[in-house]
């Protein structure tokens, strides 16, 4: 980081620091120049500053979301991690195409220094522009992934290798990455943690049905069942999430849901995540399971279905699968078919707000 002979690569052009620098200051003064590429130049510019943090924002996996500082080293501490897992070397080109305010963005361009890997980038969008030369590596949401992959397969397989992150991998998208030659890998991480500290193989041989800690990343669960993350090099010690989780003796671990999204009906405690694994495959429509308060229950599980392909007309061959696959007690009360989810910014279905805009348009 304070190394002044280092080579740093942007979009295929070699700088030294201090003309980097240089040029991310004349190019913010640009007119034509967006809103995420100045947020990139600005971050590059941040990093080499004397201050020893930087500003983040967590995502809510921990708690509600708020205003962070991480520490440089530990920043450039896990970017290495990454880049020796990936077997990324000096000038390999990596795309950006997530924004800037995810620390999933920031942690490309850390990589991207750390390693001096030749950083190119794209504008975040659900559809993003893909460079015509080879990519080494890249990071996606799900979204991003699929829109690739069901309009321009070809900018998919240009890249060699790629991590999805910040939602859930649906059953279509997961059979849809076996036929692509991309590598390609979960991750589990968040904000405090300076992105992934676990991933799992998606795809090829290798596939993985659990999330492995990278070197240095140990886990383990506490009362509630939830998972506790511990990573002395990224200065993490005794992290606690809200995500419930399974772990073997090898470390390896399985996320079953967030033990706030527990709904608790008639007494009995259900895991949502555990029921819509038994649905998996029921429609190639976003679903979940969720409640509505019930005077009798308390709450009263509901199966949330996103409209789209006349899903609805198949409501008597869903609750024959439902029959089939649940047992009686997790049997939803009722089947909700909604227009469009509300989504988080990294593009993952928010339950409260989708569950809350419903029961809002009762109220109108």
């Amino acid at each position: 980081m304070n190394n002044r002979e280092a080579t740093y690569y942007l979009s295929g052009k070699a700088y030294t620091k201090g003309r980097l620098l240089q040029f991310c200051h004349v190019k913010m003064r640009e007119k034509h120049v967006n809103a995420f590429e100045k947020e990139l130049l600005a971050f590059i510019i941040d990093w080499f500053s004397p201050s020893q943090f930087i500003n983040a924002q967590t995502s809510g996996s921990t708690g509600k979301p708020k205003e962070i500082q991480l520490l440089k080293k530990y920043m450039m501490a896990s970017a290495v991690t990454t880049n020796s897992f990936f077997n990324l070397k000096k000038k390999d080109k990596i795309l950006l195409c997530l924004p800037m305010s995810f620390i999933a963005g920031k942690m490309m361009v850390v990589r991207a220094l750390a390693g001096s890997l030749d950083l190119y980038f794209s504008e975040p969008s659900s559809k993003p522009v893909i460079i015509d030369e080879q990519i080494k590596f890249t990071a996606m949401v799900p979204l991003q992934v699929s829109s690739l992959l069901n309009e321009n397969i070809d900018a998919i397989e240009n890249i060699e290798k790629l991590i999805i992150g910040g939602a859930f991998i649906s059953d279509l998208l997961f059979g849809q990455l076996q036929q692509i030659k991309t590598q390609v890998w979960q991750t589990y991480g968040m904000t405090e943690t300076m992105t992934h500290i676990a991933i799992r193989k998606l795809n090829g041989a290798k596939r993985q049905n659990r999330y492995q800690p990278l070197p240095g990343v140990s886990v383990k669960l506490d009362q509630r069942g939830c998972l506790v993350v511990k990573a002395k090099h990224l200065g993490v010690d005794e992290l606690v999430t809200n995500d419930l989780a399974d772990i073997e003796k090898n470390g390896t671990f399985q996320i079953l849901g967030r033990v706030d999204d527990v709904i608790v009906s008639g007494g009995l405690k259900f895991n949502p995540v555990e029921i819509e694994n038994k649905l998996s495959g029921i429609v190639s429509n976003d679903f979940f399971i969720g409640s509505l308060d019930d005077h009798e229950l308390g709450q009263k599980l509901l199966l949330f279905i996103e409209k789209g392909g006349q899903v609805e007309r198949r409501i008597f061959d869903i609750w024959s699968q439902l029959e089939e696959r649940l047992e009686r007690l997790e049997m939803p009360k009722e089947i909700i078919f909604i227009g469009s989810f509300a989504r988080t910014a990294a593009g993952k279905t928010d339950r409260i707000s989708t569950i809350k805009e419903y029961k809002n348009s009762f109220n109108q």
